[in-house]
């Protein structure tokens, strides 16, 4: 498994661990969405195929990989701007030194990620 694989692969593990931790917090409050937990099981459920999607594009290198990659870290990498806006606006969820690590390894990862994929862009080369 290459670098950038594994390091999609570290940063998807951050993200599901972090919607288990949202989904302790009840994040669907914070965000003032109806449906409770069954709507936020249902999103998940639609998230993660679609990143379990792009992350295959990335391991088979198809070209729709390269933008998988980018999609991934995006995604992943606006958890830490969400929840510090969260934060700054008073919520008091999210403080336990396991989610903030969490919360801020995604931010991490997804800035490394972006830095691997865009060096990897001549990898992606096959026919999808």
């Amino acid at each position: 498994m290459r670098v950038l694989d594994q390091v999609v692969a570290l940063n998807l593990s951050l993200v599901m661990a972090h919607q288990a931790d949202a989904a302790y917090w009840k994040e669907w409050e914070m965000f003032g969405l109806p449906g409770g937990i069954q709507l936020f099981t249902l999103f998940n459920l639609a998230a993660f195929f679609l990143l379990l999607w792009c992350f295959v594009a990335v391991v088979t290198r198809k070209r729709s990989g390269l933008r998988g990659s980018f999609v991934i870290a995006a995604l992943s990498g606006v958890v830490l701007p969400i929840h510090a806006a969260f934060g700054l606006a008073g919520f008091t969820q999210f403080h336990l030194p396991a989610s903030i690590a969490i919360i801020v390894g995604t931010f991490g990862i997804s800035l490394l990620q972006v830095n691997l994929t865009w060096r990897a862009r001549s990898e992606f080369t096959v026919e999808t």
